[in-house]
């Protein structure tokens, strides 16, 4: 949603499905995810974030929401479509000169 999103959090962010909170299998579906990324949302529910320290944790938390509330806002301002967008291409330049490496499977044409 933002330039800064992929230099922050350049894994990505992964997405628990609905569960029970506070059951077991909330749990390792998390600590799953948490091997990958150094954010889950559970949907419908929450976030859960980790860092190595609580500034670096408080800041990427600050960032993926920070972002959301964008795009929520831009969503509801133009019925679910955003008119400009941030190409494939320009992500990739953007990891070369900060140094992160970006998954592919999120550099897509939409």
């Amino acid at each position: 949603m933002a330039t800064e999103c992929p230099v922050v959090f350049p894994s990505g962010i992964g997405v628990v499905p609905w569960m029970v909170p506070g059951g077991r299998d909330i749990a390792v579906a998390t600590s799953e995810l948490m091997k990958q990324y150094d954010v889950a949302i559970w949907a419908h529910h929450g976030m859960f974030y980790s860092g190595e320290d609580f500034d670096l944790t408080f800041g990427l938390m600050h960032t993926v929401e920070k972002s959301a509330e964008i795009l929520v806002k831009v969503y509801s301002m133009t019925g679910g479509t955003k008119r400009q967008t941030i190409q494939p291409d320009e992500f990739r330049h953007l990891a070369v000169d900060f140094g992160v490496s970006l998954p592919e499977k999120f550099l897509f044409e939409k």
